[in-house]
């Protein structure tokens, strides 16, 4: 028989050991839980746009339908975002769609040059990246539904021009969801071409379909601004495929000022949009966006010009309901004048157009209405015809060229998007 001595550990020096081992295993639980549980990030928007009706027999939708049709073939189109990230996620709506719209395969991928999409749609192979949808390829978007892709990394630096690709299963011409201002050249090829360095040999057509927003993860709360407007914040005037809205030019002045860098822009306008329009599409073009935080409305001058003897009092009253959906949600909102219209500045036009401006200067500030008022009238309007627009800035009669829109945007007092 074997005998095994066994030594006994004394009482107080097992209570010891068995404190040491506690303590260490909560300091290595403690290590492991904040190497694991990530920072409170949030989804903020860097680049969207208003989504459009483009249907049959609607004015606004002559001449936007696809040039061909997208069924298994390839759409690639131009953003340029604002803000940058390493993670992001892509935004898609078949929101007037009658059929569903499948996506078979998504791509992302940096432009080969911030103005690619004025030549053959080139992209950086390398940056070249699959998105999916709940781990997959394909994804079907139902009539009415609006989705994300699944969250990605990438590599996105501020201000940059982006592509993304589309290979499409089923899809309508028309209804179709997109926007019309896209002021960029879109490329439709032939089957499943994503990856494609170039799209040479595409049809162009400027015009986006199907996505609507692109969204980075910001630690803590994002920031959004968000500009609600008609064609001159949709663009009529700017050179096409160089990105040179008047909100271009505030998010480059945004991107470079230390304490507004990480502040993103969002511009909703669409060209012929009326205020009335404006409060219609609230909820969808503004109040969905991603880490809104600031509304500016520059809206009513087609109220006014085309809009079949609307008051003044008609167009103050739709600021007035946006004004308040927006602060509903926790938005600061700031108005913005509306612009001379030169040869549609009717006695009467001209009356309108006055009475909403002394409203947004006086009574919608005093009111509480709107946090501020940024003057467009007053930087675009001719001191010796206060009626038409600087000669320099014009366009034509109602919209503004590039160096009008630049000048809007450095009109524009940073510190509104500090608080």
């Amino acid at each position: 028989m074997i005998f095994i001595k066994i030594r006994t550990i004394p009482s107080v020096k097992l209570i010891k050991l068995f404190i040491t081992m506690v303590m260490l295993n909560l300091l290595l639980a403690c290590s492991t839980f904040q190497q694991t549980v990530p920072l409170n990030k949030t989804w903020t928007t860097t680049w969207a746009t208003a989504t459009e009706d483009i249907r049959k027999g609607f004015w606004m939708s002559k001449g936007h339908f696809p040039p061909k049709p997208l069924k298994n073939d390839t759409l690639r189109m131009f953003m340029r975002t604002s803000i940058g990230g390493d993670v992001l996620r892509v935004k898609f709506s078949n929101a007037f769609g009658k059929h569903p719209v499948t996506i078979q395969h998504a791509h992302i991928a940096m432009a080969d040059q911030p103005h690619a999409s004025a030549t053959n749609g080139m992209i950086k192979q390398a940056t070249d990246t699959a998105l999916t949808f709940s781990g997959h390829a394909e994804v079907v978007i139902s009539p009415g539904q609006t989705l994300y892709s699944d969250a990605v990394d990438f590599q996105l630096e501020p201000l940059s021009v982006v592509a993304i690709s589309l290979h499409y299963g089923d899809i309508d011409q028309q209804p179709i969801t997109g926007h019309r201002g896209a002021r960029t050249s879109s490329f439709f090829a032939q089957g499943n071409a994503v990856s494609d360095v170039a799209m040479n040999g595409a049809i162009k057509k400027d015009i986006w379909y199907t996505a609507t927003g692109i969204e980075v993860q910001m630690v803590d709360t994002g920031k959004v601004i968000v500009a609600m407007g008609d064609s001159i914040t949709d663009g009529n005037g700017t050179q096409y495929n160089y990105h040179t809205r008047w909100t271009d030019y505030l998010a480059s002045r945004l991107t470079k000022n230390t304490t507004t860098a990480q502040v993103a822009m969002a511009n909703v306008g669409i060209g012929g949009s009326s205020s009335a329009m404006g409060v219609q599409r609230f909820q969808r073009d503004v109040l969905d966006i991603s880490s809104a935080q600031w509304l500016i409305v520059f809206i009513g001058v087609n109220d006014i010009v085309y809009g079949n003897n609307r008051s003044a009092e008609f167009v103050i009253n739709n600021h007035k309901a946006m004004a308040e959906k927006a602060r509903a949600k926790g938005l600061k909102v700031y108005g913005a004048t509306i612009t001379p219209m030169g040869k549609n500045a009717t006695a009467v036009n001209e009356a309108k157009r006055q009475a909403v401006n002394a409203w947004m200067r006086t009574s919608a500030v005093n009111e509480g209405i709107y946090d501020a008022v940024v003057d467009f009238d007053a930087v675009a309007r001719d001191p010796k015809r206060t009626t038409y627009l600087l000669p320099a800035y014009a366009k034509d009669d109602l919209h503004l060229n590039i160096t009008g829109y630049k000048a809007l945007a450095d009109s524009i007092d940073l510190n509104l998007f500090t608080e």
